[in-house]
């Protein structure tokens, strides 16, 4: 069966699938996205038909392209963060070279199951092996890294790396490991596979701990090839910089990925170290939730002209460490004077905000930035109040242009509506069977088995349409998208369409696709 791609109208106006070889806005069934996958069954002159699903539908061939754009897909994970990254290579079969195989990357998958059942939605419910090229498991927090232990542990799934920060959390009074004598940074960073093999094969340091369990199902399933640190010193360097391995510019590849943070600072003998941060810029204190947060996997994108940064947890402290960095200026200096002089490694044109939508950032990192597109990965049914509203206005005021974007994975969720009364009335014939005293024990037993599933059911949204704010980019046109809570007619998605002038400069795409 030929296969092909929907193709990004100058406009960015929708993609109609018909429901016969007709354009009259009657036949029109749904509208698809720049990029989607067609399975085409046939092609009849100005028409194709394709499998949709289960369904079929009709597309007129004008509006069908060979290849397909880069696809980011921000994912509604609950509480957490996970993210979906797919290479706008076509997988293909046989030995065909590296640099044009498909790959899929995995960057943090939330706290719960989310991720691995959008996973099964999108990849033919994993009923044969699909293999990734990698998870990114951006620090050792479990709202990010959680919602990997049942993936890890799913018989047809593989993944070629995995890759995380080097701070491996244990059994005992040093969560993160030893200090050095200073005071002053962790010293026991984890680089190698072998090295995460000698410390999680130790039952007495992995404990009960949930990190240390993920880290070791990765290493004993089979399924996961090198398990390995990112950093600014470690990956492929080129050109003074980092670059996730098979990322860099020289790779062949369309993308490239550059290992922004974590920053080491080797000690005497070249060890990696990463330093502790405070509960506030210029504090001397050890905390170690802001450390282990603050030396998350930042990653910047590449392709063509777009950039895309992914901010991890990042706070206030770490983004002084990382402007200092990168600009070269002293730890005396005032923080403004670093933006300019970090602008060229931090830059870029959408973000994956920091932790969140936490508020403990610095305008100095978002000025350094400086995108036009934000996504706020927030969570539900957390006492944080992500993302804070204070946050929010920053974002609109330090963002790129006149009107930033500003998409919340928790605001722009569908929630479960429809039948919610009759689940309310069974709940309701559930109590009154659990509290009558004749009411036999076995009986009464599997009402209340019945019960606290109906009530993990009422509480839990319907992430059939999974929440998620999706961006595809050829490196000259970007469109960011999301599906709307009800249908506009067959309209089924809203987007936002942007392209690059002659002077490199990001705009939306009006009628006339400028």
């Amino acid at each position: 069966m030929p296969t092909g791609f929907v193709k990004r109208r100058a406009d960015h106006s929708p993609v109609w699938l018909h429901s016969k070889k007709s354009k009259a806005k009657s036949a029109r069934v749904r509208d698809a996205r720049w990029g989607d996958f067609l399975n085409i069954e046939e092609i009849d002159g100005d028409w194709a038909k394709i499998k949709w699903g289960t369904k079929r539908y009709f597309i007129a061939t004008d509006d069908i392209a060979s290849e397909r754009p880069l696809e980011v897909i921000f994912l509604d994970v609950g509480q957490g963060d996970g993210c979906i990254v797919v290479s706008p290579e076509a997988r293909t079969d046989g030995a065909a070279a590296d640099h044009e195989r498909e790959r899929i990357l995995i960057i943090d998958a939330g706290i719960s199951d989310n991720m691995l059942r959008f996973i099964k939605w999108r990849f033919g419910k994993l009923k044969s092996q699909f293999r990734f090229h990698a998870a990114v498991v951006t620090h050792p927090d479990s709202d990010h890294y959680r919602g990997f232990q049942k993936i890890f542990s799913h018989k047809n799934v593989a993944f070629d790396r995995v890759y995380h920060n080097g701070i491996m959390e244990r059994t005992g009074n040093d969560l993160l490991g030893p200090t050095d004598a200073s005071g002053k940074f962790l010293t026991s960073i984890i680089e190698s596979d072998a090295e995460i093999r000698v410390l999680y094969g130790d039952p007495a340091v992995r404990g009960g701990k949930w990190y240390p369990k993920l880290m070791h199902t990765a290493m004993t399933s089979g399924r996961a090839g090198a398990i390995e640190m990112l950093s600014s010193q470690s990956g492929d360097a080129e050109a003074g910089r980092s670059w996730m391995p098979g990322y860099a510019p020289s790779s062949g590849r369309q993308v490239a990925i550059e290992i922004i943070g974590p920053v080491t600072e080797p000690d005497p003998q070249g060890k990696a170290r990463l330093r502790w941060f405070g509960d506030f810029i210029g504090s001397n204190a050890k905390n170690e939730g802001k450390t282990k947060n603050g030396h998350s996997v930042i990653l910047r994108l590449t392709m063509g002209s777009f950039k895309m940064l992914f901010g991890g947890d990042l706070n206030a402290p770490a983004e002084d460490h990382l402007l200092r960095h990168y600009s070269g200026i002293a730890d005396d200096a005032p923080l403004d004077d670093a933006v300019a002089g970090a602008h060229p490694r931090l830059s870029a044109d959408m973000m994956k905000s920091c932790h969140h939508g936490s508020n403990d950032v610095t305008d100095a990192f978002l000025r350094a930035v400086h995108p036009f597109a934000f996504v706020v990965s927030s969570g539900d049914e957390e006492s944080h109040a992500h993302p804070r509203p204070d946050l929010l206005g920053r974002l609109g005021k330090m963002g790129r242009g006149d009107a930033p974007l500003i998409l919340c994975t928790e605001i722009l969720r569908s929630t479960r509506e429809k039948g919610r009364a009759d689940d309310f009335a069974k709940l309701a014939r559930l109590n009154d069977l659990i509290d009558d005293p004749a009411t036999p024990d076995a009986e009464r037993k599997e009402a209340s088995k019945q019960r606290k599933a109906l009530i993990d059911f009422i509480r839990k949204r319907n992430v059939g349409v999974y929440g998620s704010i999706t961006a595809r980019s050829d490196g000259r046109h970007l469109e960011i998208s999301f599906m709307l809570e009800a249908p506009r007619g067959a309209q089924r998605w809203q987007r936002y369409g942007f392209v690059q002038n002659a002077q490199d400069e990001w705009s939306p795409a009006d009628e006339n696709g400028h």
